[in-house]
């Protein structure tokens, strides 16, 4: 039987599927590419960072920073209970500027998650009488600083750089409880203390991904937009202590015992590739496709017994602005994003695949010159009741800031 539990940590996104692998691996792209159904590969905007593809980094003519938080609110439920969570944490910070005119070469520099771990599952066995409760908890993830460079080959062609340098660290705890039937009390404890195994894993490594892009001017008003994105298969290292401790009821520690000390782990990030198209008329509407595949059957898996699929996404989107000229109207320079985004799950668990669908919406308003206030929203579902498992909805949001000026100016007078 599966419980669920509120435990867990405000600051990351709770779920019983980040307890595989190295946790719930996060969308890597701004609050305008999220309102799009995570939309980003092959769509470009002069005035927003794009972090997916950094070949369209190269439209970016002024600096930028973006800042943003992400709330997350969840419902778990089984074929026996439900229950909620919620959470909000710094999502991203994020910069850019053009060290070559013209966008021959653009830099940018990105704080943001690369995945998170935070769960607090159950299960109750019994043999006899005795009842064996046990809790597995998780809390953690890794972060990635990115370095990404967009560089302007020709008119129309560009290409781009991003390393990545991932970190962070997993704690992964399994708890065992035993417990007895009393004919008046139900379930009590059948002794005071429990025996806790604990993982502590530290990673430390880097990531590379590169793209590419090519715009068709279609007439002086419509565009046609290709991109690609290839991320290599990349080996993380890291380090694990294990430990057992003998618990109190309470929660207390008592005996320790030391199992192992900085043991070389490795998880395999998967080889991905992505393809996006766009088509769109400049400063009126964009819409877009992006497929996105990963090679997960090559990696190897974190914990024993994890079996590991190989996974498509794809993302339908768009964005609209009535008229970005207007001057009467401040909702008709606003930009309205709408799309649709379909996600699936590398792990298998309980012979089920785990597929993610989710509706995205969002807005852009304009605030002074080219800088804006940023929202995207996602109404999601994944996972299923079956086979023991869990079935999750859930609503994301994202709220942010861009701040768009001209930096570096080499003053001609004093």
């Amino acid at each position: 039987m599966m419980l669920i539990s509120l435990a867990g940590f405000s600051q990351a996104l709770n779920s019983p599927y980040s307890n595989n692998g190295i946790g719930e691996i996060a969308f890597q792209g701004l609050p305008q590419n999220f309102a799009m159904g995570e939309l980003g590969i092959g769509t470009y905007s002069p005035i927003h960072i794009n972090l997916e593809n950094p070949a369209l980094l190269t439209y970016n003519n002024l600096s930028s920073f973006e800042v943003g938080l992400q709330g997350d609110f969840r419902k778990f439920s089984t074929s026996s209970t439900s229950m909620n969570e919620s959470s909000l944490a710094l999502r991203y910070l994020a910069m850019s500027f053009p060290l070559i005119s013209g966008g021959k070469w653009v830099s940018s520099f990105a704080l943001l998650p690369l995945s998170t771990v935070n769960y607090h599952t159950s299960s109750l066995d019994a043999i006899d009488n005795i009842v064996a409760q046990t809790d597995y908890y998780g809390q953690g993830g890794l972060t990635q600083l990115v370095w990404g460079n967009g560089f302007r080959l020709t008119k129309n062609l560009r290409i781009g750089i991003k390393a990545a340098y991932v970190f962070g660290s997993i704690e992964n705890q399994t708890k065992v409880t035993l417990l007895q039937e009393d004919p008046d009390f139900g379930l009590i404890y059948a002794s005071n203390f429990a025996i806790a195994h604990f993982e502590d894993d530290n990673y430390a490594d880097f990531d590379f991904t590169a793209g590419a892009s090519y715009k068709y001017v279609i007439n002086e008003n419509k565009f046609l937009h290709l991109g690609a994105l290839y991320r290599i298969s990349s080996e993380i290292d890291g380090s694990r202590d294990t430990r057992y401790e003998r618990q109190s009821i309470s929660g207390a520690t008592g005996q320790i015992q030391e199992l192992s000390n900085d043991e070389k782990i490795s998880f395999d990030l998967p080889m991905t590739y992505g393809f996006g198209v766009s088509f769109g008329k400049f400063a009126n509407y964009t819409v877009g496709v992006d497929v996105r595949k990963q090679k997960w059957d090559s990696s190897t898996p974190a914990e024993p017994g994890e079996v590991y699929r190989n996974t498509t996404s794809m993302s339908l989107g768009g964005e609209f602005i009535p008229n970005y000229e207007s001057v009467s109207s401040y909702l008709a320079r606003t930009t309205y994003r709408l799309g649709f985004s379909y996600k699936q799950s590398p792990y298998i668990l309980n012979d089920k695949r785990i597929n993610d669908f989710g509706i995205n919406f969002g807005a852009s308003f304009p605030v002074r010159g080219f800088s804006s206030l940023e929202t995207g929203f996602k109404y999601g579902v994944r996972g299923t009741k079956k086979n023991d498992l869990i079935r999750e909805s859930y609503f994301q949001f994202v709220l942010g800031a861009t701040i768009n000026d001209r930096w570096f100016i080499k003053r001609r007078y004093d």
